[in-house]
């Protein structure tokens, strides 16, 4: 997921450590709206979490009534951390801990019986950073039941034009992307929300992306940047769009600028891949109004 991540492992080590988890553990908006869908979905079935963490959601899961808890954390260390709070909770006979890249679990690996339900937050604002589409497309192919219910189900990536303030003191440039933390300087925002891309996760989706769009200007202004967010529909009507430590908006600035006003069209081209980085996501823009 797109966080501090810079601040809890400063040396990019594999291990991000417990204040990570600390941190995701106190998002409230985060934790609940999963919490209400792991309610409303898990009693009575097979359950499989993808990047388990500190194990609050699988632990949630079993609370919930689930019939048989898979786990999975690649980080050894994280992983026998989230053992020690399963068995603190009583819940070792539900709750098995696979120490492993959910994308190399079998069927074998989870007792032979395709699962009910999937947990899955390894989520990040586009999908750019972390590999919520290589792991969903794996457990569709083999590891859940067709009429599965997905946890998130559905993403939905959405973007606006945007004038973005990159000098500073009028001394200093730092044109670089950007995630729109608290405390991080406002843009103007030229244009609508509006949706680049669907994704459902419960389907098998592409890696690579790379499409045109058409935005309608609302605003004068300088368009230099793009503003990313990605809507979650979690379960149902269960929805998030973003907290201040999980899949803030992303600025990405353009490089060239375009003098716009109300009404102008906007094409934009947008290629980039899953699970890769944002110095490798590329949006080339320009004027194009029809005559």
């Amino acid at each position: 997921m797109t966080s501090r991540i810079q601040y809890n492992n400063p040396q990019g080590a594999e291990s991000l450590g417990l204040p990570y988890h600390y941190e995701m553990v106190s998002d409230k908006k985060r934790v609940g709206a999963f919490k209400k869908a792991i309610m409303k979905s898990c009693k009575g079935k097979i359950v499989l979490e993808s990047g388990a963490g500190s194990g609050i959601l699988s632990i949630l899961a079993a609370k919930a009534g689930a019939k048989k808890v898979y786990a999975i954390e690649i980080d050894t260390i994280v992983a026998d951390f989230a053992k020690e709070n399963i068995k603190k909770c009583g819940y070792e006979n539900i709750i098995t801990i696979l120490n492993k890249d959910v994308r190399k679990v079998s069927l074998k690996d989870i007792g032979g019986e395709k699962i009910d339900v999937v947990i899955a937050e390894n989520l990040t604002t586009w999908e750019v950073t972390e590999p919520q589409i290589p792991v969903m497309n794996h457990i569709n192919k083999f590891l859940i039941k067709k009429e599965g219910i997905r946890i998130p189900t559905i993403i939905f990536n959405t973007l606006e034009l945007c004038e973005s303030q990159y000098r500073f003191e009028n001394l200093v440039d730092v044109k670089t992307y950007y995630f729109e933390f608290s405390g991080i300087r406002k843009n103007k925002v030229l244009s609508e929300k509006t949706l680049f891309q669907k994704v459902d996760l419960r389907e098998i989706n592409s890696m690579s992306i790379a499409k045109k769009i058409e935005i309608k200007v609302s605003k004068n202004g300088t368009l230099n940047s793009i503003r990313l967010t990605s809507p979650i529909e979690i379960y149902g009507t269960i929805m998030f769009d973003s907290s201040d430590s999980l899949m803030p908006p992303v600025i990405v600035p353009l490089k060239n600028e375009i003098n716009v006003k109300r009404g102008d069209i906007i094409e934009l081209l947008i290629k980039y891949n899953y699970n890769t980085s944002w110095k490798l996501f590329e949006c080339i823009a320009k004027l194009n109004n029809k005559k």
